[in-house]
């Protein structure tokens, strides 16, 4: 299978750097560029070539039929490719824009858009989720009365995991859907225990909705994928649908690939499963969680999601190929993971035949998305052999880094004396 090439390469562009990479599909930076800030960064076109190369050989292994990757560093987008087709026996390629669903990735948004009510004070990280929703009950009434925002957007609820995730695929509705967690029992009180949900996630829907006013899809539409510029961004099935430019999913059949349909699954419970993008989408909201964009998302919300709540030691499920992993734990709509020399904020998802990935190495500031249409292991083994290749560049990139910003300093002040023309 050919790849279908649509890298594009930022004009990496600000106070610190600018770096001219050939692209074939952009987006362009509307920052001012001087003309005689340093334009090399040697380095950092070594590490976009290795990684292109060994991105392109793992997608052609793989066999997989289509897939979009973005890397951001230092608030740039400094790769994004689409590989192959959004559906098997066409010749319709992937391109920045093609839409995916992103499956539980959605989880990250919904940690967002509620860090971003805290920061405007419109409700708090411990405030109980009946103060919102009174209708919210489970089989242990002191543990529902006991129950905060916190404990759902952590993975923390006490509930069996998966609890009626069963509910959501065969399309029920939400409000029905967390009216029958009253039924299950509890494994601990809220907070003290790991236990991945779906349905019981899906209560931060209501709980916004009950402190704003507004529902959960307005909600991220204009608190997120507006201000970001998220232009393909949607977070149900007739927006999907809607769009001319989509992936399909994919299954496999026979030794080969069989086409399939978006389903209407996990549009149900949007907040844990109901997002659809590109990958200019998440290369912006990438933008965005590395702080660059903290008039959108600031530095505190970041700490605030980004913060450890529950201890998950889930090396053998999401983590087996992190070979520099120590220990992991769920944030506020985010897995955190330690490696030996850096702290990982990471997601991934599946839905509907569509998985992606989504890793931030926060002190490198530097990310990376991943978006496919098939159900292959591409995103999980590229992840940490991206996060591999990071590390061994690192010093080099860093030192470069700090030479453009020593460079930079001295044009300035050549500059202001005048002695640059």
């Amino acid at each position: 299978m050919n790849i279908s090439l649509t890298r594009f390469r930022y004009i990496f562009a600000g106070i610190l750097v600018v770096a001219l990479m050939h692209v074939s599909n952009s987006i362009t930076s509307k920052e001012e560029v001087s003309p005689h800030l340093p334009v090399a960064l040697t380095e950092q076109n070594n590490f976009i070539d290795e990684f292109g190369k060994m991105a392109g050989e793992m997608f052609h292994s793989s066999k997989a039929p289509g897939a979009a990757i973005v890397i951001v560093k230092n608030g740039r987008i400094i790769y994004g490719e689409g590989f192959g087709v959004k559906k098997v026996g066409t010749m319709d390629s992937i391109d920045i824009h093609t839409t995916f669903r992103i499956g539980s990735v959605s989880k990250t948004f919904a940690g967002v858009l509620t860090s971003k009510l805290v920061s405007q004070g419109k409700l708090n990280w411990d405030d109980h989720v009946q103060k919102y929703y009174p209708e919210f009950h489970l089989k242990n009434p002191a543990c529902a009365q006991g129950m905060e925002i916190k404990h759902i957007l952590s993975q923390s609820t006490g509930l069996i995991q998966h609890a009626y995730t069963n509910y959501i695929e065969e399309g029920m509705d939400l409000n029905t859907m967390i009216s029958s967690l009253s039924e299950v029992k509890l494994l601990a009180e809220p907070g003290k225990l790991y236990s991945y949900q779906n349905v019981a996630y899906g209560t931060i829907e209501p709980v916004v909705a009950g402190a704003t006013g507004q529902d959960y899809n307005t909600l991220v539409q204009n608190e997120i994928f507006k201000p970001l510029g998220m232009k393909n961004a949607s977070i149900d099935y007739a927006s999907m649908m809607a769009n001319d430019n989509i992936a399909y999913p994919n299954f496999p059949r026979r030794g080969g690939w069989s086409a399939g349909r978006i389903s209407k699954t996990y549009y149900n419970v949007a907040s844990a499963g109901g997002v659809n993008a590109s990958i200019s989408d998440m290369g912006n909201y990438l933008i965005a969680l590395t702080g660059h964009r903290p008039h959108i998302i600031s530095r505190k919300m970041l700490d605030d999601i980004f913060e450890p709540q529950v201890n998950t030691r889930l090396r053998w499920k999401y983590f087996s190929r992190w070979k520099d992993y120590k220990k992991s734990y769920y944030g506020l709509g985010w897995r955190i993971v330690n490696n030996a020399s850096s702290t990982i904020a990471f997601h991934s998802g599946y839905v509907n035949g569509f998985r992606s990935q989504l890793a931030i190495d926060i002190d490198g500031d530097i990310g990376i998305c991943i978006l496919t249409n098939s159900p292959t292991n591409f995103s999980s083994e590229l992840v940490p052999a991206f996060l591999k290749l990071y590390n061994e560049y690192s010093p080099r990139l860093e030192a470069e880094m700090n030479e453009q910003i020593s460079i930079t300093s001295i044009k300035r002040q050549d500059l202001k004396s005048g002695s640059i023309n």
